[in-house]
């Protein structure tokens, strides 16, 4: 007679163990849906975090690349990322370094 409830193949959850609980029977396939929903995003804090780094290093090396294929005008001769079209950038490499919880990424 089998006296425990884990299977020789392992869990399919990303969160590891798993346990039994009770819940009404009409709402057994929704909160089975959503656990799972929660379960497919799992990602550690420190996953997040590089995300968050990842991006910081994208946004700098596009500055860089706007810069070595940037004509000098009549306006200016070197790319100027402190201009009003670069604002939103900007805002948002700030907020990355500052807050990356803010954007979900910690």
């Amino acid at each position: 007679m089998r006296n425990q409830t884990t299977w020789e193949s392992g869990s399919t959850w990303n969160h590891g163990e798993t346990t039994t609980i009770r819940v009404p029977i009409a709402l057994v396939p929704e909160v089975k849906r959503y656990a799972r929903a929660i379960d497919s995003d799992f990602r550690s804090v420190s996953q997040r975090v590089g995300d968050a780094s990842l991006v910081l290093q994208a946004i700098e090396a596009y500055i860089q690349y706007k810069r070595t294929k940037h004509h000098p005008n009549q306006h200016s001769r070197e790319l100027d990322i402190n201009t009003r079209a670069w604002d939103e950038l900007r805002k948002f490499r700030q907020l990355l370094k500052d807050n990356p919880s803010a954007l979900g990424l910690e």
